[in-house]
């Protein structure tokens, strides 16, 4: 009799156990809904709101306002200028928020992804357990990441996830026209991602960057919209990639697979260690 009333409280405890857990699962997240597939919105310049090149009005020093004028003049002249991302190095950070090819969010509690498609598959993580800063970091194309989620409004739900990242690999840019970092390798970029308030299928991506080639830090927002029709594709950058580096000069691999210049009076690449001379 014993043994039966036991089995009957366990079944009890089971099933209250399991409602306890039904009942967590139905009460709201604390952290926003980011999940689905989210594209930016404006230019693919860095700044979206402003004309690629010059016309982004970077507050670079004089030093790197002539790097980023000598890039805009190659690109005219039809080389890739200041822009690693033609042999298919990453963009890394903060270029790489500008969102190519459309990006995913999944939320945990220790750890924000942030999972990117364009030039090739690389994922963020932005640490959110309130880890020390390493002493000594490996530098990446993605940096180094730690975030914190922020209830701005005190609702009990977070609102806002805010993020530095450090530890920037070098080479890198801004964007495609070659807005250029320090040398030093010594930038700090800091993001606040929130969810409009109005309209919660769009994001915002609040973007500082504090960098000695810059007279001050340099801010702009970029936006993003949330698919309503989700497209993943695979994005392998030197799959198809017709730019080719040799030394300091960018060439093209024509259709019959025959190296060919990218602006006129380009010299051949040096052919020292085959030889012979060019036919």
């Amino acid at each position: 009799m014993r043994q039966g009333r036991a089995v009957g409280l366990l079944a009890v405890a089971a099933m209250l156990a399991l409602a306890g857990a039904s009942v967590r699962a139905a009460e709201p997240s604390k952290y926003p809904d980011l999940s689905g597939q989210w594209y930016r919105t404006g230019a693919g310049s860095f700044d979206p709101k402003k004309p690629a090149g010059l016309g982004q009005q970077a507050p670079l020093t004089p030093e790197y306002q002539a790097v980023l004028a000598a890039s805009v003049a190659s690109i005219a002249a039809g080389g890739q200028g200041n822009n690693p991302m033609g042999a298919c190095i990453p963009p890394g950070m903060p270029r790489t928020m500008i969102d190519y090819e459309g990006l995913e969010i999944v939320v945990t509690p220790a750890t924000t992804y942030i999972l990117l498609q364009e030039p090739m598959d690389q994922i963020r993580r932005i640490y959110t357990d309130g880890r020390p800063w390493p002493e000594n970091i490996e530098p990446a194309f993605l940096g180094y990441s730690q975030g914190q989620w922020v209830d701005e409004d005190g609702d009990g739900h977070y609102d806002m996830l805010m993020v530095e990242t450090r530890a920037l690999k070098m080479p890198h840019v801004y964007d495609s026209s070659g807005i250029p970092f320090a040398k030093d390798g010594q930038a700090i970029v800091k993001e606040r991602i929130y969810l409009d308030k109005k309209d919660p299928n769009v994001l915002h991506d609040e973007i500082t960057t504090i960098d000695h080639a810059l007279t001050r830090p340099w801010t702009v927002i970029r936006d993003y919209s949330r698919a309503k029709h989700p497209v993943w594709i695979e994005s392998v950058c030197t799959e198809e990639n017709h730019q080719v580096k040799i030394g300091s000069e960018y060439y093209y691999i024509g259709a019959d697979g025959s190296l060919m210049p990218t602006r006129k009076g380009q010299p051949p690449p040096d052919l020292a260690h085959f030889g012979q001379a060019a036919k």
